[in-house]
């Protein structure tokens, strides 16, 4: 049985944001823990990383959500609209999101339930 909040409303938020110029480009970036490298015992791993394609928004806490332990001083929120994030990833803490010419680290993600938009808390 479909799902009514899957996928149709996720794409007409992204295509209504899209029209109005709203968002800009930006990447995620998934880290995955590499394999380690073989016959040498004390060798860490070698994490790899794939970035996927995203479209958001970035935005500042207002001065009374920030209490300085979950919410610091220089967090900020990036929205990112769920249909416009290639291979339809979803951002995890310590996922890295790079917008605007700056890149995060994801502290916190919820999102709407037609998970049209994934807003992420996220730290320099």
């Amino acid at each position: 049985m479909p799902k009514p909040l899957e996928g149709g409303i996720a794409k007409i938020v992204a295509k209504a944001l899209k029209s109005a110029k709203m968002t800009k480009a930006a990447t995620l970036t998934k880290l995955s823990v590499g394999t380690r490298m073989p016959g040498v015992v004390t060798a860490g791993t070698n994490p790899t990383s794939i970035d996927y394609k995203a479209r958001g928004i970035v935005t500042d806490y207002r001065a009374d959500q920030v209490d300085g332990t979950l919410i610091q001083k220089n967090d900020r929120q990036v929205r990112l609209v769920g249909a416009t994030i290639a291979g339809g990833q979803v951002p995890v803490p310590s996922d890295k999101v790079t917008i605007e010419g700056a890149t995060y680290t994801v502290i916190y993600v919820s999102r709407d339930p037609a998970a049209a938009m994934y807003v992420c808390q996220v730290r320099a």
